[in-house]
């Protein structure tokens, strides 16, 4: 099935987690981006949705008390445990962002840096979680760019109507940008090919700009 971008991100994940680490590590945040994202967060706990291999995670958590790492790949969460196994203030739940196993009204704020879920029935959970003042920040696709035209599935019908989901649910869409830079071509070429399902001969360079919708979202 195909989701998102256009591609079944889960099923690549699943297969690799060193190639989705590699990846996650790959995205750096325009420094607009991350003042916006800490202006957003008010400290206390956080609970991170679709955390993955826990990299933004793990950066992200120096500014809570507790954070909840939520994924429903377990060797995503393997890899993360491992990799960040000093991080104390990290908690590891494998389940769906569709059915958080938390309490009503139990975390400060919610972060989401892509991620692919029912997005009515997410978006509905973590409000139910998220105590009175909180918020969420959400970072997904916002239109076609230097990034999105590798993907062969890309569909903006689908992105706007996800977009136009969170706005439904009361929350302000802004672009941002995420410069996604590799080493070099050959390492473009390996982790993007296997990702976006493009052509390795189709990517002749190993720095992109990608323009994101940041979403937000205060309770």
């Amino acid at each position: 099935m195909k989701r998102g971008f256009g591609t079944n991100f889960h099923k690549v994940y699943k297969e690799n987690a060193d190639l989705y680490h590699i990846f996650s590590v790959s995205e750096v945040f325009s420094k607009e981006l991350k003042d916006r994202i800490k202006s957003k967060l008010t400290g206390g706990i956080l609970l991170d949705i679709a955390c993955g291999t826990c990299h933004k995670t793990n950066f992200y958590s120096k500014y809570f008390d507790k954070v909840f790492a939520l994924d429903f790949s377990k060797p995503l969460l393997e890899y993360a445990r491992k990799k960040y196994v000093d991080n104390d203030k990290i908690n590891y739940i494998w389940s769906s962002a569709a059915k958080i196993p938390l309490l009503d009204e139990s975390v400060d704020n919610i972060l989401i840096t892509w991620g692919s879920f029912p997005p009515s029935k997410t978006i509905r959970e973590m409000q139910r979680v998220l105590k009175s003042g909180g918020g969420i920040v959400r970072i997904g696709a916002f239109k076609k760019d230097d990034f999105t035209t590798l993907f062969p599935d890309y569909s903006q019908k689908r992105i706007n109507s996800i977009n136009n989901i969170f706005r439904k649910f009361g929350f302000t869409i802004e672009p941002q940008i995420v410069d996604i830079n590799f080493k070099n071509n050959t390492e473009a070429k390996k982790i993007l090919s296997k990702i976006t399902g493009a052509k390795a001969i189709k990517i002749n360079k190993f720095k992109f700009e990608h323009t994101v919708a940041l979403c937000y979202y205060t309770k």
